[in-house]
């Protein structure tokens, strides 16, 4: 079996090479990394950047949500969703490169009723903080605005951080649950993803549960995840519907046309990006074209596997990336290094990609581990 899971039934799915499934899980790895490349790896960050603009000036107070959205008020079921902190201030650690470019996000209370967040202000370089200026979202300040995108795939809003939470970090070893980071709290400080000392790995870490989550776990009685990835995989791989669908599922939570009133940004880009991946640096026409004797199983397991030592897993450790293996199975550690080491592999230079054999080497030979 080389599903990857996070210590708990949620998994990332790799497939079973011994059953010819490989392809499966090439093309869901290619589908995860193409989104990841429009949503980070393209501008090299790990938290979401101001890039919404209106005539050269930006709302500081975008870190409240872009495209009209409130990601402190996108909540779920209550054991899930994050408490919202009027008195949290963070900082995001990483921003736009260029000086003029608008500043990291930020968060904070207000200390009165004039005190505006304002706009960033690209012409000049410049806050300007005298005037209230209105987001998207109808904002002008940035208490309770903590909620932006981190990781790999932005993962943004007091529910998906909620849940990063709940079955990774401190929430899941209070209740006994095993815990990747049992030390981290990401309800108390959601910028842990891009801060902590385990932000290397924590950033794909994050991505790949939101993925595993809220992607393949993704069903209606119209369109499932897992069916559709199937589908698309032994029709040759050709039909666009597949990966735009993704990218809306991903982006709005929501596989059809025009289900949302947000636009998926660079979706086309998305879509380029995976077939990119697939032909010309995975090349899965090329591979062994035998079909699997029976449907890999992507979604919701019928059972859990380990990813480790189950001792290791349910007691507070150093670091997430020692945990050890006693089987053959790719683990959550080697795949995360694999990431790791992508994401400079996978920025783009233009419309080129760098070193993508290296990637086709490293993820091909994890998965057939």
């Amino acid at each position: 079996m080389a599903d990857t899971n996070f210590g708990t039934a949620i998994e990332f799915f790799l497939a079973n090479f011994l059953e010819n499934e490989y392809k499966y899980g090439l093309v869901n790895v290619a589908a995860f990394l193409a989104n990841a490349m429009v949503e980070s790896i393209q501008y090299d960050t790990c938290d979401e950047l101001n890039w919404q603009a209106l005539a050269g000036q930006y709302a500081i107070s975008n870190s409240c949500g872009q495209q009209e959205r409130s990601y402190q008020d996108e909540v779920c079921e209550e054991e899930y969703t994050c408490e919202v902190d009027m008195e949290m201030e963070i900082t995001a650690v990483d921003s736009f490169r260029d000086v003029r470019d608008p500043p990291p996000f930020t968060c904070g209370p207000r200390s009165g009723e004039m005190d505006y967040s304002g706009y960033w202000d690209i012409s000049s370089g410049t806050a300007i903080t005298d005037t209230p200026y209105l987001s998207t979202t109808g904002r002008t300040d940035v208490e309770g605005c903590c909620w932006w995108g981190r990781g790999a795939l932005l993962t943004k809003n007091v529910c998906n951080i909620g849940k990063i939470n709940y079955y990774l970090g401190k929430r899941a070893a209070l209740d006994g649950r095993r815990s990747l980071y049992p030390n981290t709290d990401f309800c108390l400080f959601p910028e842990a993803t891009c801060s902590s000392s385990f932000t290397r790995e924590m950033r794909w870490t994050v991505a790949m549960f939101e993925w595993a989550d809220r992607v393949q776990n993704y069903a209606t009685p119209e369109w499932a995840y897992g069916e559709e990835l199937i589908k698309f995989v032994d029709g040759g791989m050709r039909d666009d519907s597949f990966i735009m669908s993704v990218g809306r599922i991903l982006s709005n939570g929501c596989h059809e046309v025009y289900c949302s009133a947000d636009e998926v940004r660079m979706l086309d880009r998305r879509k380029e990006n995976f077939y990119l991946i697939i032909n010309d640096i995975f090349q899965i026409k090329n591979l062994n074209t035998e079909k699997p004797t029976q449907q890999p199983s992507i979604g919701s397991p019928t059972q859990q596997p380990s990813i480790g030592n189950d001792d290791l897993m349910s007691q507070p450790v150093t670091s997430p990336s020692h945990a050890a293996s006693e089987s053959h199975e790719p683990t959550l550690d080697t795949f995360l290094i694999t990431l790791q080491g992508s994401s400079a592999v996978m920025r783009r230079s233009g419309e080129t990609m760098k070193n993508a054999s290296v990637i086709t080497l490293i993820l091909v030979t994890l998965v057939i581990m």
